[in-house]
């Protein structure tokens, strides 16, 4: 201690001292204005396709409070394709996942979550999913949803893009089910499917610095021109990509979602994801219109 004070005394290790607080609010403010540019999902009848009861907690937190925020006029619904049985306790995990979707603010969940129990879609860390089945499942459900919203018919998917973030298999055949979906309904083809960005390893655990990183590396891959062509739209007028950045509310809300929600899930090492993962407090979503 008495030499960090010390140095802290010279008059460099007062510049860097001193330098600190500019920098983290130029960190600050170059992030929430580059998040600034990228144009939100509204005015969208949304399917949030998910593996298992806690993946919208652990994974699409920040999307989803953004989403059902009533400024924004959409209606979000989710689709969980098992009831994550693994361990012998699917029924304990779909009420979890009714609590969870609450707590993130869906809205009529009994009618606006829908968990599937097919026996030929099981909850596995080595099996992938038939995606003829899920494209099947998925229409089903689509159904279901717009019988229970109204009528209104599910414009948008938003899942797991080809990495699944883990690369559970799980996770990457919901993409595969989806894009087998919008190929083989052709009256379904309008639909717009945003996936989840998969970063590193060494960047799921960074917390909100990996907004501070994927807004650098979106502004040096893009440039300006870029960002200009974000605002302007992508495919139908909808954005061509999405970031979602919580505060420090909605932090606390997607650890409520998993602490409070899936209380069965709670186990030693969610506890670190919870407290460091940057999809509990970022997202950023790409529109995916390449559907081979």
């Amino acid at each position: 201690m008495p030499a960090i004070v010390n140095r802290l005394r010279s008059p460099r290790g007062l510049a860097i001292f001193l330098l600190l607080p500019i920098l983290m609010a130029a960190f600050c403010y170059y992030t929430l204005s580059q998040l600034s540019t990228h144009s939100p999902i509204r005015n969208r009848n949304i399917a949030l396709l998910i593996a298992h009861p806690d993946d919208e907690a652990m994974f699409f937190s920040p999307t989803i409070q953004s989403l059902v925020s009533p400024s924004l006029q959409n209606t979000v619904q989710i689709v969980c394709f098992s009831i994550g049985n693994a361990e012998g306790i699917g029924n304990i995990r779909e009420t979890e996942l009714l609590a969870s979707a609450s707590i993130l603010g869906v809205t009529n969940v009994n009618n606006s979550v829908i968990i599937l129990d097919d026996p030929n879609i099981e909850d596995s860390m080595t099996k992938s999913w038939p995606e003829d089945l899920l494209a099947s499942l998925i229409s089903d459900s689509l159904k279901d949803l717009r019988d229970e919203n109204g009528g209104k018919r599910v414009d948008t998917f938003i899942t797991f893009d080809k990495g699944g973030v883990s690369a559970h298999p799980n996770h990457v055949s919901l993409l595969r089910g989806a894009k087998y979906y919008l190929r083989h309904y052709p009256k379904q083809n309008d639909i717009l499917l945003y996936t989840l960005n998969t970063v590193p390893v060494y960047r799921k655990y960074i917390s909100i610095l990996d907004a501070f990183v994927t807004t650098l590396l979106d502004r040096v891959k893009n440039g300006a021109r870029g960002v200009e062509e974000e605002e302007g739209g992508g495919y139908n007028g909808a954005p061509k990509s999405a970031m979602y950045l919580s505060n420090w509310q909605g932090y606390r809300t997607a650890q409520k979602a998993m602490t409070e929600g899936h209380k069965s899930q709670m186990v030693w090492f969610r506890w670190g994801w919870i407290a460091m993962s940057r999809y509990m407090v970022f997202n950023d979503l790409v529109l995916d219109t390449d559907l081979s």
